[in-house]
């Protein structure tokens, strides 16, 4: 850190990457972000390029990189056409009137609407939102298009040309990444650790097979130590979930040190998510359970063994 070059590093660093971290964050959010990706993109080369002064040689490598990326990588038509739709940037003076806009968007539009009276219409009603008529012109619709959402406002103001509104709002409507639905987590993303990707197939499917079954058979014993006569009469059994593995799905004894491992491991997850509050009894029968790890494996790799040496013989 004393080094001299360090802190400028650190500085050049901050410039170029804090106004695409923000995009990231639009584009991360649990909220519909795709009237907004493709007016944050220009907006962050546009900060990246004042961050150097506008000094055109200092950042243009940059530009260089993001343009590349965004041309073969990420740029969709769903993003132009969501951008002329959002009135927060069409009405800007600063709008871009490049190409690739309008092409999109009439790209969009044919795809969505296969009636060719209903797309004539929507061409038509155009002009209506281009140039603030009906009541796009309205007072209330002036004042509030640049802090409603893009949706929201669509369906306030756009009744006077439905089949363009139907569109804008399918569009704008959109979110730009899965990662909002991928934060559950379930017995089967949690076999996928650094450590267990190394798991063959067989042994994956082995993995998962002791581990969903032990936490149905816990939960079924918690079941009838606890819960009143009246109640359980009303719960559902486990019992049909609970199936014997299958001898066929064989693989070698030499790995059953490293399946115990981590079936232990899970063993100890599981517990710190789904079972960490809980009577005496319950801890009891979670030291029961663990007991019965090495004979689950042992079942499995009996099967196993068995067919491994009748295939040599």
């Amino acid at each position: 850190m004393d080094d001299r070059t360090f802190w400028p590093g650190v500085a050049y660093s901050i410039k170029t990457s804090r106004p695409l971290v923000e995009v990231l964050r639009i584009v991360d959010g649990d909220e519909p972000a795709m009237g907004f990706i493709y007016g944050a993109m220009d907006s962050a080369k546009e900060k990246i390029a004042e961050n150097f002064g506008n000094q055109y040689s200092t950042y243009s490598e940059i530009w260089k990189i993001i343009d590349e990326k965004w041309e073969h990588q990420l740029h969709r038509d769903l993003h132009a056409a969501a951008y002329y739709l959002n009135p927060r940037f069409k009405w800007e003076d600063d709008f871009s009137t490049h190409v690739e806009v309008k092409k999109g968007l009439y790209a969009c539009m044919e795809r969505l609407i296969s009636d060719s009276s209903d797309f004539n219409q929507a061409d038509a009603q155009m002009d209506e939102y281009r140039y603030k008529r009906g009541l796009f012109g309205m007072r209330a619709a002036q004042n509030s298009y640049k802090t409603r959402p893009p949706v929201e406002w669509w369906d306030q103001f756009g009744d006077h040309i439905p089949e363009l509104r139907a569109i804008a709002v399918k569009i704008l409507g959109l979110t730009c990444s899965s990662s909002a639905c991928e934060r559950n987590c379930s017995t089967f993303n949690q076999v996928h650790t650094k450590r267990r990707n190394r798991l063959s197939a067989i042994k994956l499917n082995s993995l998962v097979f002791i581990m969903f079954n032990k936490k149905l058979k816990f939960r079924k014993s918690r079941l009838q130590k606890k819960e009143d006569n009246l109640i359980f009469d009303n719960v559902s059994s486990d019992d049909e979930w609970i199936a014997e593995p299958n001898a066929d799905d064989g693989e070698s004894v030499d790995a059953r040190d490293e399946l115990a491992l981590v079936v232990d491991e899970m063993d100890n997850e599981f517990r710190g998510v789904d079972l960490t509050v809980g009577t005496e009894e319950d801890n009891e029968a979670r030291e029961n359970e663990g007991d019965d790890n090495e004979n689950d494996i042992t079942n499995l790799d009996t099967h196993e063994e068995d067919d491994r040496l009748s295939f040599e013989d």
